[in-house]
């Protein structure tokens, strides 16, 4: 778990209301589990948690810097990808409603060929202080079910 190093200025876990963790491990090596994840159009197929994605004009999938927009927890979301490093790790900040918030995902590479798949988020601002313990809650249940989802996906993908 990496709650203070590598998070950019701003979005240190020790200094914001609201940090979620999760992992899930699988036998899946990172390879397969990328391009699942960097499709995020598609994640309403798995995760039900989000809705209407788009990615900036003329791109299919995320990468560096590209934009996206999409619903999630109800909320209309405009995030940016700020890491981009196939294929190990991703991260993005975003803004909604009385919110900024720093998610990051991490693949690594297992000893028996599989990976431990870590998704983390830090969320700040009004609505982060006002519903602290409520947001803990609702995006460590929500993230279990995205990894799951993340590797039920792959599994099921085209070697």
């Amino acid at each position: 778990m990496n709650t203070g190093h590598g998070w950019p200025r701003g979005y240190e876990p020790a200094r914001s209301p609201v940090f979620s963790h999760n992992e899930i491990r699988t036998s899946l090596p990172p390879e397969r589990l990328w391009p699942v994840l960097i499709d995020a159009a598609n994640w309403p197929r798995w995760y039900s948690n989000s809705r209407n994605v788009s990615i900036e004009p003329g791109y299919d999938r995320l990468g560096d810097g590209r934009t996206f927009h999409w619903t999630t927890f109800g909320l209309r979301v405009t995030s940016t990808v700020r890491e981009f490093l196939p294929p190990g790790r991703l991260a993005w900040d975003g803004r909604a409603l009385g919110s900024r918030g720093y998610h990051r995902w991490e693949i690594r590479p297992a000893g028996d060929g599989g990976s431990v798949i870590v998704t983390e988020e830090v969320q700040r601002g009004l609505a982060a202080r006002l519903i602290a313990p409520l947001m803990r809650r609702g995006l460590h249940r929500q993230h279990q079910r995205w990894l799951e989802g993340l590797v039920r996906t792959a599994e099921r993908a085209p070697a």
